[in-house]
């Protein structure tokens, strides 16, 4: 398998001095453009911080750590044939429970299929200067990923094909609002500038039916899993008047090519079966 190395990080005075010679306003086909991720002019800072985190969060789920984003230094954006994109980031990410207060600075590189889907997969996510050897080894057609929805409510279901998340499980694992703002952000790219802020998780199911080819594995750390994600969203910019909604999201660890992928949509809540949404103050369904 053809082995690839982690790119050097660009010093800063480089990157301002590419800076200099881009138009940033004008992105073309093909062009390749190196952001400081402190330049007053950075269009995609949302985007930039949400695919650090996931290339962070695969390192996280594949070495057993739990590291968490200090601050980003530079990404590298390319364009290709399609609006879709790929991005290199560089960042650095400490240990909670490392007093100290050290950093250590990782290399990620998450693509995109298709604008304004979420279609993604990461095939670098390890401590900058370390060979790789992550790759698409073939083009996998990610629409075939994406979960349909369930002719059941996945938080009403009777058939323990889901499982509902405690609350307090929803807080311990942080990467679930990552997935939901992963869904949000690149389904609606056109409403970035409104951020992700404003959204509310409400609750989470898991379909907890097993792996096929994994059947040893399920729950919350499976390679293969699927969430059902309940959400408000209160920008109707985004969400119009429908601001109850569910994100439902697949996350795959393909483990040869080591790739790690992230598939899925936003719908609205009454699309689900049973989906009649009965949100209100002092419900069972309140923010979590």
């Amino acid at each position: 398998m053809k082995r690839e190395k982690v790119e050097r990080e660009i010093p800063r005075s480089e990157v301002m001095e590419i800076h200099k010679n881009c138009d940033e306003n004008q992105i073309h086909r093909g062009i390749t453009l190196v952001y400081a991720n402190d330049h007053p002019h950075n269009p995609r800072r949302l985007i930039v911080l949400l695919y650090a985190k996931l290339g962070l969060h695969r390192y996280n789920c594949v070495h057993g750590k739990d590291l968490k984003l200090s601050s980003i230094s530079t990404y590298i954006k390319s364009s290709g044939v399609t609006s879709a994109t790929s991005y290199r980031i560089t960042f650095d990410a400490k240990d909670p429970r490392d007093t100290s207060g050290s950093l250590q600075t990782f290399q990620t590189h998450v693509n995109e299929r298709t604008y304004g889907s979420l279609l993604l997969s990461c095939t670098i996510a390890c401590p900058l200067g370390e060979v790789t050897i992550g790759s698409e080894t073939k083009r996998v057609n990610l629409h075939s990923l994406r979960p349909e929805l369930p002719p059941e409510n996945p938080f009403q279901d009777d058939t323990d094909r889901f499982y509902v998340l405690k609350k307090s499980e929803v807080k311990k694992n942080d990467w679930i609002r990552l997935y939901l703002e992963l869904a949000v952000a690149t389904t609606k790219r056109h409403h970035i500038k409104h951020g992700v802020a404003n959204l509310k998780i409400l609750r989470v199911a898991l379909d907890t039916t097993p792996d096929p080819c994994r059947p040893s594995e399920k729950g919350l750390h499976a390679y293969d899993a699927i969430f059902y994600i309940r959400y408000t969203d209160s920008c109707k910019a985004r969400a119009g008047e429908d601001g109850d909604r569910v994100a439902i999201v697949r996350r795959i660890w393909d483990e040869k090519p080591q790739v790690f992928r992230i598939v899925g949509r936003t719908e609205s809540f009454r699309s689900l079966g049973n989906g009649e949404s009965t949100t209100s103050p002092g419900s069972k369904d309140g923010t979590i």
